[in-house]
């Protein structure tokens, strides 16, 4: 029995990518102007159970859960080594997803090297991730 249990490298870098993935998303919610988010509608009509009339109020919640996510990626990329940090910049946090054989020419390395190193930088992300949440034990 080992004192520090094994960790799943498959399952750990699945946690990482499904995170990772959605950095695009929680950018372009962040990036929303206050002027987009719209004013409550104020109508003499009864309310509806279920139907949410305060469209702003959740514009601006979507928002800030949005910054609080994309926040906690930077911040665990920016504990990352610059080799890992470019590597997965590249692949998850530009606008354009970046190819294996780019960054490999980017980089100079070769695109297996590159597979190799994508697999390290998202085991070393999701140990960096608010305090290794993203890590998956055997």
């Amino acid at each position: 029995m080992a004192l520090i249990p094994e960790i799943d490298k498959r399952k750990t870098k699945m946690n990482a990518r499904k995170v990772l993935a959605q950095y695009r998303k929680w950018e372009r919610i962040a990036g929303k102007s206050s002027i987009d988010i719209k004013s409550p509608l104020i109508s003499d009509m009864p309310r509806t159970l279920g139907v949410s009339v305060n469209k702003s109020q959740d514009g601006f919640v979507e928002r800030v859960d949005a910054e609080i996510n994309r926040d906690a990626i930077l911040r665990a990329l920016a504990a990352l080594s610059w080799r890992s940090r470019q590597i997965l910049s590249m692949t998850y946090c530009e606008p354009e997803k970046a190819s294996v054989y780019e960054i490999g020419l980017n980089m100079g390395y070769s695109e297996i090297r590159i597979k190799e190193l994508r697999g390290i930088a998202l085991i070393e992300f999701s140990e960096a991730y608010k305090n290794g949440q993203l890590l998956s034990y055997e």
